[in-house]
């Protein structure tokens, strides 16, 4: 019977050695301190997944991300010395606030950012522009 069930279990697993695994997740930068959060990007694409890489260098904090109708989409804790890594994907477009959750010091209140999620389609004619802009700039110097 064990025979059996590491046959069908490796069978299973050879089925799926080939598949592609999509599209590598966006990596976000993001830094806390008191009282201030600091993120690489400010505009995400609809159905994007993130990688959120968390740090901090003075105290704990607790990191939560917010949709647009304030419920809670992610959370994690920033601890100093340590990148904590969080992987979320949100559907609904909007402004997203990053939150701190746990009590820092006189100014906790203060730690607010907030980043765009966009339609895929306004994403890409933004970070195009961007683009086309980046290289004239590059070719005049």
């Amino acid at each position: 019977m064990i025979a059996f069930g590491v046959f069908i279990s490796v069978a299973k697993l050879r089925e799926n050695l080939h598949v592609s695994a999509g599209r590598a997740p966006l990596v976000v930068n993001v830094s806390g301190g008191q009282w201030w959060w600091e993120i690489d990007t400010y505009e995400i694409a609809m159905g994007q997944e993130v990688e959120s890489c968390v740090k901090t260098e003075d105290v704990i904090h607790g990191m939560d991300i917010y949709a647009p109708d304030m419920t809670l989409v992610a959370q994690v804790q920033a601890m100093p010395g340590y990148t904590s890594k969080l992987a979320h994907t949100s559907d609904k477009p909007g402004t997203y606030q990053f939150l701190c959750m746990e009590f820092c010091g006189i100014a906790h209140h203060d730690m607010v950012n907030e980043f765009d999620l966009l339609e895929a389609s306004q994403w890409l004619m933004q970070h195009s522009k961007l683009k086309r802009a980046r290289k004239k700039t590059h070719t005049l110097l």
